[in-house]
């Protein structure tokens, strides 16, 4: 090999090498601005590791890039809600259970009162006599002769009502129960004392469960119109 090692052997070897370098050199030297596309990238060429950190930004992810599938459990947290984002429009019928609501978040304005039954303790309300007495189940009208007043009454009939075995005394009776209070007013008469009493647990002239109403106008027994009312 030395004797075929000559000088233009040698200058011909470094010329050939010095031209391949300067070949290539010149070669990604005129690779010009954007000339490197899609087109020019072979499938999985860039990978996740050659990606820098932060280089993908929102500008670049289409709409509808992102679905379902491609976020990991627990990504999205409160704290990347905007506020207003979730609408009432998209929860699901029956995500939003008792279990998830804060205490006293449902106030009344927000409850429908026809979905509420009653309260166990209101039902003692029912027979309070405060309660009973804005609005009593049972009164009525009665004129001096016994007639009562239908208009003018409620929950007696004209026929629970007689004249006792002597004037100015009125047997009631209350269909539905017996009464464990009344109270009756005489009706306004000009110039007259007029006062008027009930009796309870059966008479002479008004047998249990009636009541008795005695009307007595200074003094003396009598006929006169008067208002009664019944309390459980």
């Amino acid at each position: 090999m030395r004797r075929h090692l000559t000088y233009a052997n040698l200058t011909a070897t470094l010329a050939l090498a010095i031209a391949l370098g300067m070949g290539s050199a010149y070669a990604a030297e005129e690779l010009g601005l954007r000339s490197v596309g899609a087109p020019q990238l072979r499938p999985g060429a860039v990978t996740a590791s050659k990606l820098r950190k932060n280089a993908v930004t929102a500008p670049k992810i289409k709409s509808l890039a992102v679905k379902q599938g491609k976020v990991a459990n627990g990504a999205i947290t409160t704290a990347k809600i905007a506020d207003g984002a979730v609408t009432q429009g998209k929860l699901p019928n029956g995500t939003i259970v008792t279990e998830k609501l804060a205490n006293d978040s449902a106030t009344g304005e927000k409850v429908d009162e026809r979905t509420l039954s009653q309260v166990p303790s209101a039902a003692r309300a029912d027979s309070a006599s405060f309660a009973e007495s804005s609005n009593p189940e049972a009164f009525a009208k009665i004129d001096a002769e016994g007639t009562l007043f239908p208009a003018a009454s409620k929950g007696i009939r004209v026929v629970d009502v007689k004249q006792g075995i002597d004037p100015g005394i009125y047997c009631v009776n209350v269909p539905g129960f017996v009464p464990k209070g009344a109270q009756v007013t005489p009706e306004y008469a000009l110039n007259s004392i007029v006062t008027a009493f009930v009796k309870f647990g059966g008479t002479d002239s008004c047998p249990y469960p009636q009541v008795e109403v005695q009307i007595y106008n200074a003094g003396t027994r009598q006929k006169h119109p008067f208002y009664f009312v019944a309390y459980r």
